[in-house]
């Protein structure tokens, strides 16, 4: 066996493959695809009598988003006991914008659940914890539920032994009041968490910028998301630079946009659950250099990835390489994100915005 030499390009939905060709994974201990439903637990009649809480800990941006799903997942099992949840925390103003029907308060770290009860069950959202799950279509098919939140929305429905009715993609959406992107507006998503390892960089967006316009003649509008403490360049070529916009800003710029492309990072994973006012999304383009893109996207169809090798193993693996510690040069250059040519992104972002198609 040796490790895939190209980038790999995902599109997102859900994930069938052939038996012989499915990750690592867990194999489901009932057929969901088939409508067999998991064993009934006493943990359910508990969370419906007193309620629940989950915990996202001190944890970044893209961790608490996709952490969300077990907040959906508890809802969706609930709702009939408890209409109305409580978030409190530092998000406050991103998490009024969400889905869920939720009221929201200052606080430190994130904790999300039902309304006034001191006996609520506790549920942590732990990323390295669930791993894939593996569901049995037929004698020849699989279905990978790879994707970080289905995971946690399947461990949830094994906790609690109930059926839960989102067959994929279970994040809840953020609205915007924005009802329709503009033509040809693409923007760039340079924040990051680890600069030195999972940034595209900047210059290489707007060479990304480039190939686009030289692709297709249209109208094209160009703007770039850069973080806290980063001393921005005026533009890059084209693009307009915005400099570190809060998340909720970000929200509505998203919206505006029929395509996005950014490195593996919280901001990037909020415009894959931005939904405009007509409820349609933009098509995000996620950039996985170290950690593997298949678990690190929210399964949207929306939500599509440009990997590397390294990231493509750690898929094939269900590894993590902090959980695992894999010191990722031992592969070469196989996580170099920046070695990923710049028209390959473009040539793979144009297809999945309908733009073109090859």
């Amino acid at each position: 066996m040796t490790l895939v030499e190209e980038p790999v390009r995902h599109r997102g939905g859900r994930y069938l493959v052939r038996r012989e060709q499915a990750p690592l994974g867990r194999l489901l201990p009932y057929r969901r695809a088939n409508g067999e439903t998991p064993p009934r637990r006493a943990c359910l009649d508990a969370v419906r009598e007193n309620g629940w809480r989950v915990d996202f800990g001190s944890r970044g941006l893209g961790d608490l988003l996709l952490g969300l799903a077990i907040a959906q997942a508890l809802h969706d099992a609930t709702h009939d006991q408890f209409e109305t949840l409580e978030y409190a925390g530092s998000r406050a103003d991103l998490i009024a914008r969400c889905t869920l029907p939720v009221t929201v308060t200052d606080g430190n770290g994130h904790q999300l659940g039902t309304l006034g009860s001191d006996n609520a069950l506790e549920f942590d959202a732990v990323p390295e914890s669930p791993p894939t799950l593996l569901d049995l279509v037929d004698a020849d098919m699989v279905e990978v539920h790879a994707a970080l939140p289905m995971r946690y929305y399947l461990d949830i429905e094994q906790t609690l032994g109930v059926r839960l009715p989102a067959s994929d993609d279970p994040c809840p959406r953020f609205r915007s009041t924005v009802t329709a992107p503009e033509a040809f507006h693409v923007v760039f998503v340079a924040t990051t968490s680890r600069p030195d390892r999972k940034d595209y960089g900047i210059d290489n967006f707007g060479s990304i910028a480039e190939h686009l316009s030289a692709r297709h003649s249209g109208a094209w509008r160009f703007r770039l998301v850069t973080p806290p403490g980063h001393q921005p360049p005026a533009s890059v070529g084209r693009i307009e630079v915005l400099h570190s916009p809060t998340a909720v800003d970000c929200i509505d710029l998203f919206a505006t946009a029929e395509l996005v492309i950014g490195n593996d990072t919280g901001l990037t994973h909020l415009a894959a659950l931005t939904l405009r006012a007509d409820g349609t999304q933009p098509h995000v383009v996620g950039l996985y250099g170290r950690h593997g893109y298949a678990k690190w996207i929210t399964g949207s169809p929306h939500h599509h990835a440009v990997a590397t090798p390294f990231s493509h193993l750690m898929s094939l693996a269900d590894a993590c390489p902090v959980r695992d510690r894999y010191d990722d040069t031992v592969w070469s250059t196989a996580s170099d994100l920046r070695a990923i040519p710049a028209k390959d992104i473009a040539d793979f972002a144009g297809q999945c915005a309908g733009w073109w198609q090859r």
